[in-house]
């Protein structure tokens, strides 16, 4: 009796891996859904110069400087960062 569920497991995996074979592939996107990769819903995301953490740009803390927005995620990066652009000037 065992021997003969084992067979019967046996052919079954064969089967099974015959059919895998010769089915056709399933595609993850769904049919004529253009491949594409999908829009960031967060905005763009910008570099903590201080401690290179990304943000999202509307989240960011600006600082103007010379001309020049430097974005921060934290008033602590932001000042910091500022206090060693003052000892380096």
């Amino acid at each position: 009796m065992v021997l003969w569920l084992l067979r019967a497991l046996i052919v079954l995996l064969i089967l099974r891996y015959i059919v895998a074979f010769f089915a056709p592939r399933r595609r993850p996107t769904q049919r004529g859904a253009p491949t594409r990769t999908p829009e960031r819903t967060g905005g763009t995301l910008v570099r903590d110069p201080q401690c290179g953490t990304y943000v999202p740009q509307s989240n960011a803390i600006l600082l103007k400087r010379a001309g020049e927005t430097v974005f921060f995620c934290s008033a602590t990066c932001k000042d910091t960062w500022a206090r060693a652009q003052e000892l380096k000037s």
